[in-house]
């Protein structure tokens, strides 16, 4: 009736990003004492994270090491990164190497 003809080609570019639950339980074990708020977030988000690529071959965890209170969203144009959170991110990254390494 319009004359008009689509063509459509989608490619499916992301994957969606799965923690392993195992190591995500021990990487909440290991913030739990250095971090002063964990938690968990069981809803699923729509969001895309190249991280997922790796998890895809690699068992991993991926998780938010937070911002701080009132940060504009990420890729705001007024987002500013807080670079406290770089000490906050590396001691749980540090707690987990030690849980994960064997006593001796």
């Amino acid at each position: 009736q319009y004359g008009i003809e689509a063509r459509l080609r989608y490619d499916r570019e992301f994957v969606p990003t799965i923690n392993d639950a195992e190591l995500a339980e021990a990487m909440m074990q290991a913030a739990g004492p250095v971090s002063d708020v964990t938690a968990t977030r069981a809803e699923p988000m729509t969001g895309s994270e190249d991280f997922a690529r790796f998890l895809s071959r690699v068992p991993g965890c991926f998780a938010f090491i937070g911002n701080g209170e009132g940060s504009a969203p990420l890729h705001a144009p007024n987002y500013d990164f807080n670079d406290a959170a770089l000490l906050h991110g590396a001691q749980v990254h540090a707690a987990i190497a030690r849980a994960r390494l064997p006593e001796g």
